[in-house]
């Protein structure tokens, strides 16, 4: 990095988000960053055209059908089970998209047929692709109602694949609904021949014995023991029966749900060590417990627990109380089981759960009571009790056989009955216009983000800039009571003028020179002023300039004007005026004590009231020269012989002599160039002239490049922009303000960068020299 980089790049304390900003500078900004806008709202907007063009569109087509659920897929079993049932369907909507469901749709259509938009057949897997990701189902609230939607590439497809998943959706609730009915159907006919040869042998073994033996018939006492041993083994039978069935049942639902991808919660063990369900069980135990004291077969005449001597009728009134209770723990029971298994199971398999629970209970209070009467029997005679035995036997499988034919008959019924659980209530058609990707919601989308992003950016880009560009950011930088004396607007260079920069000599009458005599008479006016120093923050901001123009502009008002090149490092104004370099000048004044007449010199001969004081021969310590007494004595002899004293002095970055100068001066001016000046280096250079207490009187704004914001004088508005007029432009001739001169400066203005115009800036430096 370059000293002229350095200097333009200051580290400062100043923070630019203290400025703040308000709405009129807002409007400013985006008119004045209005390409960066527009870049982003291209940007975004070439995007979303991309984005059209390259996604494939997706169609999509719908089915709606009413389910059933499963325990409600036979009316007949219906009046059976007057007890209603829930009409919640979660489990038979999460079967849509089992993987079995969905091969049993895909096989049901010909895949070769259905093409991608590169022309590929469905048939190809890879070319399939994950269907299940393409498959929505939803429920319509409070009805059994559900609506299958498929989203594919290809219309056709998609609603082929949703009418047939609605059909193998009907043939796979149907076959779940029958395989619990099949289960129990194909178990009851297997139980049958088993029986029927279980009582042939006991009717055999009973012959034989009544053959061999004296003993034809039981006593009494016998028969009674032998038909109440009997009256609960038949009661065990079919509580066996149906445990088997419900496990049966249970079983086949778990394959499905296996099948279905889907998780199984509890099993038998894991409800039987469920605190409530644990509780609920023994309550129910001893509940039917007592309930078979007070039981007894059909016809007999003396009560099952006839050791009490106790009619059963004259208890009635605790039978209803027993029952009842029972009935209660039995509901509350269901309801733990439903509560437990409501995630996956259906009324059918809460009730097939709470059959195994609640025959477990009966059978094992039942075989206490038949394990008594057996202990009594054991105690007859061996061969009364043998017969007896023989007896039992024979009855036992007599009454189950009869039961079995029963039970066989009517779940043939049931079975029978079962239908389709599935009513297509809307077909899918064909889609005509896809649903992705939504063009009219991109493109509004795109827009909005595309403003969003336009306007981001044109703050993000003015928040990036930290040169000054008006006159505004020059108050809040230091505040407002320092005014602005006047802002110069950017001139044209040609190095075919003896003195490309000084308008007031080349061009009086021009808009330039006006603005420059502007600021000329507000110093004029200021009768207690007498000698100025103008300075800038860094170098190269054209203080030599305005110095140039102001002086001879206080020359031509009548005042005799002195220039003193106070930079002695980098001395400007013999340049500047087109003279010669002179070997003795200030320095030498101040250091060799030489005459003042030999030092000054007159740059313009027509204009014999303006006079410079150059540098001479460069010292070794600049500061030494503005603390020797001899320069302030100098200063306030100058000032009986000038009407006006302006001192050139080098920017406090670049030397600190400025702090001396400013000790002997009446007003400080700053010169800040428009775009090129820091708004860190301001700050810093304002900061460090208030803390030397140095009479700064104001700014001047140099190099603006006019607009259409604010207005100045002869119609003229200005306002640094983002471009950089042709030089060849002049800012309007004389007075005038012609229409025709400010056209040709907002087509110049249009397509011009910062970038460009520090290049150009550059370029105008090396021409002048600085």
């Amino acid at each position: 990095m370059n000293q002229q980089e350095e200097f333009q790049n200051p580290i400062s304390s100043y923070d630019s988000a203290d400025e703040g900003i308000s709405i009129a500078e807002l409007f400013h900004i985006f008119r004045k960053r209005f390409r960066w806008f527009l870049v982003g709202l291209v940007l975004v907007m070439a995007l979303a055209v991309g984005y059209l063009q390259i996604t494939v569109p997706e169609y999509e087509s719908q089915v709606s059908v009413l389910v059933d659920p499963i325990q409600k897929s036979s009316s007949f079993e219906s009046l059976l089970d007057m007890s209603g049932s829930s009409t919640k369907i979660a489990t038979e909507v999460e079967l849509i998209t089992s993987r079995r469901n969905i091969q049993f749709a895909l096989e049901r259509l010909d895949l070769a047929k259905y093409r991608d938009s590169d022309g590929n057949a469905y048939s190809d897997p890879s070319v399939l692709g994950n269907v299940k990701s393409r498959i929505v189902v939803s429920t319509v609230k409070d009805t059994n109602i559900v609506k299958i939607t498929v989203t594919d590439q290809n219309p056709a497809f998609a609603q082929d694949l949703s009418n047939a998943l609605a059909a193998s959706y009907d043939e796979l609730l149907t076959g779940i609904s029958k395989n619990s009915k099949t289960a129990q159907r194909e178990f009851i006919e297997s139980q049958i021949p088993i029986n029927d040869k279980a009582l042939s042998i006991a009717s055999d073994a009973l012959g034989d014995f009544r053959e061999t033996s004296d003993i034809i018939q039981l006593s009494d006492k016998s028969s009674l023991l032998v038909e109440q041993i009997s009256y609960f083994t038949l009661r065990l039978e079919p509580l066996k029966l149906q445990r088997i069935e419900a496990l049966s049942l249970i079983e086949g639902y778990h394959r499905t749900i296996t099948d279905a991808d889907l998780v199984i919660g509890y099993s038998i063990d894991a409800l039987k060590n469920d605190p409530v369900v644990s509780g609920l069980l023994q309550d129910l135990s001893a509940r039917k417990t007592e309930l078979t004291m007070y039981e007894s077969i059909p016809g007999a005449s003396v009560s099952a627990v006839d050791t009490s001597g106790s009619s059963v009728f004259s208890s009635s009134n605790r039978l209803h109380v027993i029952n009842s209770a029972v009935s209660d723990v039995s509901r509350q029971l269901v309801d733990r089981i439903a509560t437990l298994t409501r995630a996956y199971g259906t009324e059918a398999y809460t009730q097939a759960m709470m059959q195994v629970l609640t025959t477990d209970v009966g059978i094992e209070v039942l075989q206490n009571r038949a394990d008594v009467f057996s202990n009594e029997l054991s105690q007859l005679p061996v061969l009364e009790r043998r017969l007896s035995e023989l007896t039992r036997d024979v009855q036992i499988y007599e009454a189950i056989g009869l039961k079995l034919r029963e039970m066989l008959e009517e779940v043939k019924l049931i079975e029978a009955a079962v239908t389709g659980n599935v009513t297509v209530v809307d077909e899918a058609v064909l889609p005509k216009n896809p649903v992705s990707p939504n063009k009219l919601l991109i493109l509004a989308v795109a827009i909005l983000l595309g403003c969003a992003i336009g306007l981001l950016m044109t703050l993000g880009i003015e928040a990036l800039e930290t040169s000054v560009q008006s006159e505004q950011q020059i108050h809040k930088i230091v505040g407002k009571e320092l005014p602005v004396l006047g802002w110069i607007p950017l001139m044209r260079v040609s190095s075919s003028e003896k003195y490309p920069t000084l308008a007031v000599y080349n061009d009086p009458l021009s808009f330039e020179s006006e603005r420059f005599k502007l600021i000329a008479n507000l110093l004029h006016n200021k009768s207690e002023h007498q000698v100025y120093s103008i300075t800038s923050c860094a170098m190269a901001e054209g203080k030599s300039t305005i110095i140039g123009n102001i002086g001879l502009a206080l020359a031509q008002m009548g005042s005799k004007v002195l220039v003193i090149d106070g930079d002695l490092r980098l001395p400007s104004m013999e340049r500047y005026f087109r003279l010669k370099h002179r070997e003795i000048g200030l320095v030498d004044y101040v250091a060799k004590k030489i005459t003042l007449e030999q030092c000054i010199v007159q740059p313009f001969e027509k204009v014999p009231t303006l006079h410079l004081l150059p540098p001479g021969n460069a010292p070794l310590v600049p500061a030494a020269i503005f603390s020797n007494p001899r320069y302030a004595q100098t200063i306030k002899a100058l000032r009986s012989q000038y009407d006006f004293i302006i001192i050139d002095a080098p920017p406090l970055d670049s030397a600190s002599e400025l702090l001396s100068i400013s000790k002997h001066v009446d007003g400080l001016i700053v010169t800040v160039r428009a775009g090129i000046t820091s708004k860190g280096s301001l700050y810093d250079l304002v900061s460090n002239l208030r803390t030397a207490k140095a009479p700064l009187i104001g700014f001047v704004f140099n190099g603006v490049m006019p607009g259409a914001i604010s207005s100045y004088g002869y119609g003229y508005g200005y306002g640094y922009g983002r471009g950089y007029s042709s030089y060849a432009y002049r800012y309007g001739y004389g007075y005038s303000g012609a229409k025709q001169g400010k056209k040709k400066h907002k087509s110049h203005l249009r397509g011009r960068s910062i970038s460009w115009y520090r290049k150009r800036y550059k370029a105008d430096l090396k021409m002048r020299g600085k």
